[in-house]
Parts: C-alpha cells; sequence; structure tokens
C-alpha cells in the first residue's frame, strides 16, 4: 500500500489554507478601516486580528497598498459571483452591474470611501488590480451588437470601456464626498445610458433614450 500524501491533494490543502488567510486579512482589514480608519491602523493590528503573523501578511498581500487592492478585488469578486447567476444580457446586464456595484459600496460607504480613495494613486504608481474590470461591460456591449440593440458601425470594447470610464468618474466624485449617495446610484445608471443611447440603433433609441431622459429629469411630451 502506498502510504505516500497525494501531491495534488497537499497542493489543494495548502492553496486553500493559502486563501483563507488571505480572506481573513482581507475581513480584518475592513473591519478596522471601518472602524478607525486606515490611516490609524496598523500591520500588527491587521495580523492580530486576523491571526496571523505580520510577515505573513507582507509573504501572501503585502503592505498596505496592497491590501487595500485586494479588497477591492474581493469587492469586485462579489460582484462576478452575483452577476454570474443573473439572466441578463446586453444592456440590461451592463446595467445590473452598474446598479448592484454602486449600492454595494454606498451600503458599504465606510470602508469603500476610504478605499476609492486611496486606488487612484496605487493605480498611478503602477499596481494593477491583476484584472480587467471593463471586461463584463465590454462583453455586454458585444451581445448588445449582437441583439441588434447597438449600431454595427460601433466598436464594443470602446464602448464598454468609455461606460466603465463614466461609472468610474461618478464612483470617484462619491468616494471623494463630492456627490451624494442618491447622486451617485442616479449617475451609475447614466454612465451605461448616456453612451447606450448615443451608439443605438434607430430602433432601439427611443426607448433608451426615454430611460436616460427619466434619469436626468426630462420628461418627454
Amino acid at each position: 500500500m502506498n502510504l505516500d500524501p497525494n501531491p495534488n491533494l497537499m497542493l489543494a490543502l495548502r492553496a486553500r489554507g493559502k486563501a483563507l488567510r488571505c480572506a481573513a486579512i482581507i475581513a480584518a482589514a475592513s473591519s478596522l478601516w471601518r472602524a478607525h480608519g486606515i490611516d490609524k491602523v496598523s500591520l500588527g493590528q491587521i495580523a492580530s486580528v486576523a491571526h496571523v503573523a505580520p510577515q505573513t501578511i507582507y509573504n501572501l498581500i503585502g503592505g498596505f497598498d496592497a491590501i487595500a487592492l485586494a479588497v477591492m478585488n474581493a469587492a469586485l469578486d462579489r460582484i462576478d459571483a452575483v452577476l454570474a447567476m443573473t439572466d441578463a444580457t446586453g444592456i440590461e446586464l451592463a446595467l445590473e452591474a452598474s446598479i448592484f456595484s454602486a449600492r454595494m459600496y454606498v451600503d458599504d460607504a465606510c470602508l469603500y470611501r476610504q478605499v476609492l480613495v486611496r486606488i487612484p494613486r496605487v493605480l498611478f504608481e503602477g499596481t494593477h488590480l491583476g484584472r480587467d474590470p471593463a471586461k463584463l461591460v465590454t462583453d455586454a456591449m458585444a451581445q448588445a451588437q449582437a441583439a441588434g440593440l447597438i449600431s454595427a458601425a460601433v466598436d464594443p470594447d470602446r464602448l464598454g470601456r468609455t461606460i466603465y470610464s463614466n461609472y468610474l468618474g461618478a464612483l470617484y466624485d462619491w468616494a471623494s464626498g463630492d456627490v451624494s449617495d442618491n447622486v451617485f446610484l442616479e449617475a451609475s445608471e447614466v454612465a451605461v445610458l448616456a453612451p447606450v443611447v448615443a451608439c443605438a440603433t434607430d430602433s432601439a433609441r427611443p426607448e433608451l433614450a426615454a430611460r436616460l431622459l427619466a434619469h436626468i429629469g426630462v420628461r418627454m411630451t
């Protein structure tokens, strides 16, 4: 009988252990940042709450900026998980993604306002999320084009990235405290609808334009 450990099983157990420790670190940082603020929490405090050594945090994730990115990646994972269960496609999928994510950030404003203000500086310095957060929207625009809702002359990738940039602008205005929760929630839908209306087919444009105008306070006669 072969009693040697199964190497694949050992690798899987190590990966699971690493994932659990990372999740504990992200949860600990999120909880402490909500309660005290990013600038008032030390790495040692995060390590203590997560029940790991400070060096483990450095080894698994990195310093504070890396932890902030990990918190955002966890948020994006949550968004992906929710949207994986929806039947929406195309424009409706893009809207659902925008609405759900905006509501998620607003509902946990104490955490995400801090993290989102910190993230642009980190990204500017060359650290990346390690994923393409605009991909869901670019794929959704390709679906909308295939369904005849978006003009065939439009590049769905460029349209999707324009929508994502619009959404980010609204998100950072909110995170910086420049707009209220309600304005941000409205703007998150306008970020999708405004470019979509401009690029819609003639048959799809009237209904989409009516939805956009409803958000910006214009009544159609």
